[in-house]
């Protein structure tokens, strides 16, 4: 699969598989501001680990309820999901 990088620094507050979404990574950026990746066919990091941006935290895959290979990528800013798109190339908390 593709590398999945994290987009900005933050904790990996869950790394594990869960059965609708597969192998997952959610990251807290802070102020508010989380980050889920959906569907890992690897998982390459840890809960409480620090990442920053670049770092891999796994490859894309079809774990879970999934129809093929593809990245879900879900960002919630104080628990209100938001498209990711509208935060690439602005600064992360």
């Amino acid at each position: 699969g593709v590398p999945v990088l994290a987009p900005a620094s933050g904790t990996v507050v869950l790394a594990e598989p869960l059965d609708v979404r597969g192998n997952a990574v959610v990251i807290d950026h802070g102020a508010g501001v989380f980050t889920g990746y959906w569907h890992l066919s690897q998982i390459d990091v840890q809960a409480g680990q620090q990442v920053k941006p670049g770092d891999q935290l796994g490859l894309v895959g079809t774990t879970g309820l999934s129809t093929g290979n593809h990245l879900h990528w879900e960002m919630r800013v104080h628990g209100i999901a938001v498209d990711p798109l509208q935060w690439t190339g602005k600064v992360f908390p």
